[in-house]
């Protein structure tokens, strides 16, 4: 009898020491991978009564908001759609992206530094109330771009070069955070061939064309190769011209239709940009040579993604690990090749030529508030580089107000308002139309504005981008930018 009791002990002794080491390992040892699987139900559910932060525009209107039903769970709402790409969703079901994935942190007051009210709410397993976001954006001039691009996928992005603030960015087509709930809205989003989930701001990946005569301009300006005065005459204007056994036809010279009027030869480099003449930028492509045009290149943030609040891709002038030789430095030098760019790195680049050579960082936080009203940060402006001197850009902003004034960009003229520009027409391959860019800044001599339009395969940069430029400039210019 003492024997069979014994024994019972000792299987009770080994079950409760299983039982122990097993609780031990579970809510102690394992804690934390086990609170953070994302099948757990506790986390949903408090993520579900988190007083999510809001968000305002630059002026304080509500773009992404909350309310609270007679359960005490919040639901998230928004307020503009074309803002779907900027803000992003928070969904239970898919996840989260763009700035509510990367502020989570702050909107949901679990950040280092949460104010001490916060702390203590989550301690106490009560609901807990995030930090409010201010953006740089206008909604004001946001909603007036998302309705003056076309439905078909386009992009534009509107930069003070002064401080790099961000103050609209419209992708199209675009989509309706609040309908994410909606799985059979869900799968129609990812089905669809616009792609509406993709910021192309920041995440489009194109070739800029002639847009980026102005970073080749740029480096020859301030590498003292060239001068706007340089003559080019003949077949050094009008082409064709041969490089590496390839022959750029006198076609692609653009010498005949120069906003509107046909410009023999000879012609100053000025003229070159003015007209936008492919043949004269192969030239200064090659005299810059490959090392000094990737290097400017480099100094215009080309090859390196920015810091931005959302995702971005970095641009590039060739794929890394393959060769860049003077064919690939001539298609470069006006645009094409493997050349390949976001809207976001154009707007960069234009701005920094406005801002008299100095690159701003991109912002899109203006502030970021406590529930308590107390500022939780304020990023400052920062350069983010100095590629080119004040005097090219002086020489540069001079060509660029031509290019509007007499050549290629006239359809961007807005009265009583100087703008300096650049078009841009590039060739996708295949049978479609090429992709039409207009970058721009204003007022030309003291701009508060940059701006970058894409619309693709949208056809020539000069009657189809040019004209959204400007609208934007004035749009932006009535609300007092």
């Amino acid at each position: 009898m003492n024997a069979n009791i014994r024994r019972l002990g000792i299987f009770f002794l080994i079950a409760f020491g299983v039982i122990v080491a097993d609780l031990t390992y579970w809510q102690v040892l394992d804690a934390s991978n086990m609170v953070g699987r994302p099948d757990n139900p506790r986390l949903r559910l408090q993520a579900d009564q988190v007083r999510r932060g809001r968000i305002y525009d630059r002026n304080g209107v509500l773009l992404a908001g909350r309310t609270i039903d007679s359960q005490g769970f919040v639901h998230r709402y928004y307020t503009d759609p074309s803002l779907s790409t900027v803000i992003g969703y928070d969904s239970p079901r898919y996840g989260m992206s763009e700035l509510e994935q990367s502020y989570n942190d702050y909107l949901t007051g679990q950040v280092a530094g949460a104010s001490w009210t916060q702390v203590v709410n989550s301690w106490e397993h009560r609901p807990v109330t995030g930090d409010d976001i201010t953006l740089t954006i206008d909604d004001r001039l946001q909603r007036d771009i998302d309705a003056l691009m076309p439905p078909n996928p386009s992009a534009a992005v509107v930069m003070d070069p002064r401080n790099g603030q961000v103050l609209a960015m419209v992708s199209h087509p675009n989509f309706d955070a609040n309908q994410i709930k909606n799985p059979a809205y869900w799968q129609s989003l990812l089905t669809d061939p616009g792609r509406p989930l993709i910021n192309r701001v920041a995440d489009g990946y194109y070739p800029p064309g002639s847009t980026f005569k102005i970073v080749t301009l740029s480096a020859a300006l301030d590498s003292g190769v060239s001068s706007l005065n340089d003559i080019y005459a003949g077949t050094q204007a009008l082409g064709p011209i041969t490089v590496d056994g390839h022959v750029f036809p006198n076609t692609i010279n653009n010498l005949n239709d120069c906003g509107g009027r046909v410009i023999p030869p000879p012609i100053t480099l000025e003229e070159g940009l003015v007209c936008s003449d492919n043949i004269v930028f192969i030239q200064v492509g090659l005299k810059l040579g490959g090392t000094r045009f990737l290097e400017y290149a480099h100094r215009f943030g080309i090859g390196s993604a920015p810091p931005f609040p959302i995702p971005v891709l970095a641009s590039h002038v060739h794929t890394p690990g393959t060769p860049f030789g003077q064919l690939e430095l001539a298609q470069s030098a006006f645009g094409q090749g493997d050349l390949h760019v976001t809207p976001l790195a154009m707007v960069m680049a234009t701005a920094a030529i406005g801002n008299g050579g100095v690159m701003e960082t991109p912002q899109l936080i203006k502030t970021i508030t406590a529930p308590n009203g107390s500022a939780v940060t304020s990023p400052s402006p920062s350069t983010y580089s100095t590629p080119i001197s004040p005097t090219t850009a002086s020489e540069v902003t001079s060509a660029m107000k031509q290019v509007v004034a007499v050549g290629t960009g006239v359809l961007a003229r807005s009265q009583g308002i100087s703008i300096a520009g650049k078009t841009g027409t590039a060739e996708t391959g295949g049978t479609q139309l090429p992709h039409a860019w207009f970058v721009c800044f204003a007022p030309a001599d003291h701009p508060r504005i940059a701006v970058a339009v894409i619309v693709e395969h949208g056809g020539e940069g000069a009657t189809t981008a040019a004209p959204l430029a400007g609208q934007i400039v004035r749009d932006a210019v009535a609300l007092g930018y």
